[in-house]
């Protein structure tokens, strides 16, 4: 039993000094020393709430990570899958249960364009979903197909960041 509450112990202290990281800087990578400055598109296209809401909070982290290095990061957040349904306007597209998360992640729509980021709705995904492009939050431009904006930011220096 002690050795479980030590090990415990020991899990908890990790995962409590990983938090800690959000305001640290990059130091794990010599490379990341040469840089100035640096481009990556996130897929993000997972349409469970609280994940798709982690996934957020990761790129954030990243991005102020970067700044506390003295980089200069252009995000953009390609929006695919079921994950459009959480950057919709309205709560027709979500469960009742999952309006907090959507609220949570329409803030964070807001923070994220403060900042610079860009943030891209495929269109052939929505309407896959079903989703109108009308119904979509304003900071989010509707592109026609998000796979052509990954080869073309590709093409462009973009790294491609797979969010699932």
């Amino acid at each position: 039993m002690k050795k479980m509450v030590q090990v415990l112990i020991i899990l908890l202290t990790t995962i409590f000094s990983h938090n800690r990281l959000s305001a640290e800087t990059i130091s794990n990578d010599n490379t990341s020393k040469k840089n100035k400055e640096i481009k990556a598109y996130f897929d993000v296209n997972i349409g469970e709430p609280d994940k798709l809401l982690v996934r957020l909070k990761m790129i954030e982290t990243t991005y102020s990570q970067f700044i506390a290095s003295g980089i200069s990061p252009h995000f953009i957040i390609g929006i695919r899958g079921k994950a459009s349904n959480y950057f919709t306007k309205n709560e027709d597209y979500i469960l009742d249960m999952d309006i907090p998360v959507k609220k949570k992640i329409a803030t964070m729509v807001d923070q994220f364009k403060a900042k610079g980021f860009r943030m891209e709705q495929c269109r052939l995904a929505a309407g896959m979903q079903e989703i109108s492009v009308a119904d979509f939050l304003p900071l989010v431009e509707v592109v026609s197909n998000g796979y052509a904006s990954m080869i073309v930011y590709q093409s462009q220096g973009y790294a491609f960041v797979p969010m699932d």
